[in-house]
């Protein structure tokens, strides 16, 4: 589990996001960041229901969460993050 200072934990942070971010579009994720003046990186992982079932949803917020640990070191440090799934990501494995 992330620790809460390293999470978008309620809408406002999570709206604040979208509405003043850049997006990366890939072909099995995308991206909302934006980068701000303070605070720590933080991950935000919006996976809705038209993805697929609930396994399958909480395997891509694994792994988007695994991925986001690994990367940590090499991340902006105030960066905020929000990553959606594509149809394609369901075939993703973890490398």
């Amino acid at each position: 589990k992330l620790p809460k200072s390293l999470r978008l934990r309620n809408r406002q942070e999570f709206l604040s996001l979208q509405k003043n971010s850049k997006r990366l579009v890939a072909t099995r994720l995308c991206i909302d960041y934006r980068l701000m003046t303070s605070g720590g990186p933080k991950l935000g992982i919006t996976a809705p229901s038209r993805y697929g079932s609930s396994p399958e949803r909480s395997r891509f917020k694994r792994l988007v969460r695994e991925a986001f640990r690994k990367s940590l070191a090499d991340l902006p440090p105030h960066i905020e993050l929000n990553v959606l799934p594509r149809q394609r990501a369901k075939g993703a494995s973890a490398e």
